[in-house]
């Protein structure tokens, strides 16, 4: 004969566990979902900017916030004692460096810092520190939003240049006691001078909207998954043979 007993409902700990768990899965696929939208808005964007015409310094003066990956022509002359350099940037397994030196254009108040290309580390196996820089004149490029990441530890002089995690144009500009842009010039690959300037994008902006929307997927499946695991190793204990 069977006797049927009925275990406690589950402890509080028990329900906070369950829904902190799925909580957090959630807010993962939510978040991947949010991240597909961005990614087809911003190729949308691209594909728009890349049929447009080359900005001038005037047309970035006024609409900052609308002006990444457009392409700009700049004439004027760079200032090479002003040259900082982006460290730990890898390129086909190697380690390097992006080295950005301030550029002055024709006629305006404000400087930018124009990215000459990436080089391989001279503390990695590399060649002293390049200080050679494109001839003074007219330049073309693409303007480039600065990465926002937070890095452990501040600017280190080595070899008289500065060395850097990210690009902080604010922090410079107070430092050089030059007004800068709050955005980058890339330096174009058929402009003479400079170094190795593919521009290949980053492994997280060739992550198209589909890949995102499948690890959204993802999420909610393991969220679902937990859910049914807690159900079922509750359920468990409610009937006794």
């Amino acid at each position: 004969m069977s006797v049927v007993t009925t275990s406690p409902a589950p402890s509080w700990l028990a329900w906070l566990l369950l829904i902190a768990v799925a909580s957090a899965l959630l807010s993962l696929a939510y978040w991947q979902y949010q991240r597909a939208d961005e990614k087809a808005a911003f190729m949308a964007l691209q594909r728009e900017r890349g049929q447009t015409a080359e900005l001038s310094w005037l047309q970035a003066e006024q609409a900052p916030e609308v002006i990444a990956n457009r392409p700009m022509g700049l004439r004027g002359r760079f200032l090479p004692e002003f040259t900082i350099a982006l460290d730990n940037q890898i390129r086909a397994g190697r380690v390097g460096m992006e080295l950005l030196v301030l550029f002055q254009p024709e006629g305006a108040a404000n400087f930018v810092l124009v990215n000459l290309g990436w080089v391989v580390s001279d503390r990695n196996g590399g060649s002293a520190l390049p200080t050679a820089v494109p001839s003074d004149g007219e330049i073309t490029g693409v303007v480039h939003q600065p990465s926002r990441f937070i890095t452990l530890g501040g600017p280190e002089l080595h070899d008289g240049v500065w060395r850097v995690g990210r690009v902080e144009t604010d922090y410079w500009a107070k430092a050089w006691q030059r007004p800068l842009v709050p955005w980058v010039l890339r330096l174009d690959a058929t402009v003479p001078g400079g170094f190795a300037r593919d521009w290949a994008p980053t492994q997280a902006q060739q992550i198209g909207p589909d890949r995102h929307r499948a690890y959204a997927f993802q999420w909610l499946a393991l969220a679902l998954a937990w859910c049914g695991c807690w159900f079922a190793f509750w359920r468990k204990g409610l009937v006794k043979q």
